[in-house]
């Protein structure tokens, strides 16, 4: 005999089956409890013990998932649901993060105040919600630019959808922060139109100087190839047209991202700089206009700097806790670095982790640039990008490897080793990027041989201008030689002096701050004494040195301790010697009849080849 469940207080069917769920998938015996929609509302449905039904509202509107979505940044997946839901005859629909979702804190904010969920039924409704949900759509959405494997092939992705080998791919979902937007590259359609694209391309070298022009196109065709551990920094007073040049980069990755519509800017923060920096996978990243009041407040820019050019340098992004208590994943930068500014951002570390491009008054071809502009604008430049990816995508790992020979072999070169360690490898990624550039040109029979080697050669002297230049930037940024020609300038400004062992006058005395007296005989010593010299050797007083150094040094003081100072100097190669008994940078000597703990230094570091005999 068949029981008859009945809904207190209404009319039910007596089938015990929920309504508006597909009973087919159901097993053929009725579950105890479950859910039902009902004149726009989600009810509970229990079996009690005596056969009877119990119904208890759970909220005034019906609510199902209709998509999973997993958002895909290459480094995690973070899931999210499409909702459809009615409210009062509307139908509204919205996506959740998974989280989001199960807090069911969402109701008020997406369906308005007239939404109810009752007391003590919000896990019943999320869990009704579910329940009313069977045909779910799988979705995967990137969001990051660069390459992924699709299937057996590699595709690029980018705002306009992915690239692969034979152009479009049209089943692949990208959705990119809006920041990101613009970056749009679209392959020409035909021969003619790639060489058109790729001529315009060329035509940037003649913008300004090769030892500007070239490193920067170098680093266009650079970026794709991604795992830079180096940035780009083009310096030059205002009124130079540096954004302009950058913002020609910039169109190689869409045609919208001119002077004005550039994607990064310093006067974002430094966490919004780092999400842009890690989403801009594979390509280049232009951050506009360092710029420095000379005012309170600039800590700050010089902080987002330090900490955007350390990450790209270093590889790593920063780790944070978030609000359960559980360290969130670090986002390193994943793009090649190109910032502008007129001023490059202190600190020995952070130069040493850029490449430093300047540009003089004047030295912008102003009609050269107006007509790449145009290029810019009328997508030639992201036509030769567009195309070169394609040209990548079916080779995409013979490249990364011949790209990683190639550099080691430049790298073997020694080419701007003199300057900083890592000088000589971005260098080399630079030359090996341009050179497959210029491999991809010739197959394509935009360039022929002749002319391939012509810019191989122009490059490579460029590069190589280029990291005789990177010196002065090192040096007016390294403590060590900071310190040193500061002591130079108080010696021949008149602020210090140095006497021989005895503390008298010195063989030579006007290169150690001595001047002779008025009267015409004898000499006097100025300003403080720092040192003594002997011979070829130099010793200096560390605190009375390190003390006037920083008088005259005023607003640009050096910014490390006296102690730091010290061992600055010796891994520069300042210092003669050290007391390696005692492993301690300062050596024992008595002079003026005193023992003395002083700094032993050359001579002619600091006045040329004179010597005290």
């Amino acid at each position: 005999m068949k029981l008859r469940l009945v809904w207190v207080g209404s009319d039910d069917d007596g089938s015990g089956k929920p309504h508006g769920r597909d009973t087919a998938a159901l097993p053929d015996y009725t579950p105890r409890s479950g859910y039902e929609q009902r004149d726009g509302a989600m009810l509970r449905r229990a079996r009690l013990h005596n056969g009877r039904l119990r119904y208890t509202p759970l909220a005034n509107f019906t609510a199902r998932i209709v998509s999973d979505i997993l958002r895909d940044d290459a480094e995690q997946e973070q899931r999210e649901f499409e909702i459809e839901a009615e409210l009062g005859g509307c139908k509204v629909a919205f996506q959740l993060s998974a989280a989001e979702f199960g807090r069911m804190n969402w109701v008020l904010h997406r369906l308005g105040p007239r939404a109810i969920i009752y007391p003590g039924q919000h896990q019943h409704a999320r869990a009704a919600i579910q329940w009313f949900s069977d045909l779910i759509r799988k979705e995967r959405i990137f969001t990051h630019l660069g390459w992924r494997k699709h299937g057996e092939q590699y595709m690029y992705l980018h705002a306009g959808g992915p690239l692969g080998a034979d152009g479009s791919i049209s089943e692949v979902q990208v959705q990119l922060p809006s920041t990101l937007q613009l970056y749009k590259m679209q392959p020409p359609h035909d021969a003619s139109a790639r060489t058109q694209s790729i001529r315009a391309s060329l035509r940037c070298l003649s913008l300004a100087p090769d030892r500007v022009t070239f490193p920067l196109l170098a680093a266009v065709y650079r970026a794709p190839f991604g795992k830079t551990d180096f940035s780009m920094f083009l310096v030059g007073r205002t009124g130079v047209f540096k954004t302009a040049l950058a913002a020609v980069c910039q169109q190689h990755f869409g045609m919208a991202m001119d002077s004005t519509h550039l994607p990064g800017h310093f006067a974002s923060t430094g966490n919004a700089l780092e999400s842009l920096a890690f989403h801009a996978k594979d390509a280049l990243l232009v951050v506009d206009d360092f710029a420095p009041t000379g005012r309170h407040g600039d800590e700050g820019l010089e902080s987002v700097a330090e900490r955007l050019f350390r990450a790209v340098g270093n590889q790593q992004g920063r780790s944070r806790m978030v609000g359960n208590g559980r360290l969130r994943q670090a986002r390193p930068p994943r793009g090649l670095l190109l910032a502008t500014g007129e001023e490059v951002p202190q600190g020995p570390s952070i130069r040493a982790r850029l490449l430093i491009v300047e540009v003089a008054l004047g030295e912008v071809d102003r009609a050269t640039l107006s007509e790449c502009q145009r290029a810019g604008g009328d997508g030639y430049l992201a036509g030769s990008m567009g195309a070169f990816l394609s040209w990548i995508a079916g080779r995409h790992d013979e490249l990364q490897q011949r790209l990683q020979t190639r550099s080691l072999e430049i790298r073997g070169q020694g080419r701007g080793c003199a300057v900083h360690a890592r000088l000589p490898a971005a260098l080399a990624e630079l030359q090996s990027g341009f050179e497959l550039w210029l491999e991809f040109a010739i197959e394509t029979g935009a360039i022929d041989t002749a002319e391939r080697t012509e810019l191989e050669q122009r490059c490579g002297r460029a590069l190589q201008e280029l990291a005789v230049l990177q010196t002065r930037y090192h040096q007016a940024s390294d403590p060590a030689l900071r310190f040193v020609g500061l002591v130079k300038a108080t010696l021949a400004c008149g602020r210090a002096h140095v006497a021989n062992r005895r503390g008298t006058v010195p063989e030579f005395p006007e290169p150690w701050g001595w001047r002779r007296n008025p009267t015409g005989e004898g000499w006097i010593p100025q300003g403080s004494r720092i040192g003594w010299v002997i011979g070829s050797d130099l010793f200096l007083d560390p605190a009375t040195s390190y003390r006037v150094a920083q008088t005259l040094a005023g607003a640009e003081r050096l910014p490390i301790s006296q102690q730091t100072l010290h061992h600055k100097l010796r891994e520069s190669g300042f210092l003669a010697s050290v007391d390696r008994g005692r492993e301690m940078v300062q050596v024992r000597r008595t002079l003026e009849g005193c023992p003395r703990q002083v700094l032993h230094l050359r001579a002619k570091d600091l006045s040329g080849d004179l010597q005290e005999g």
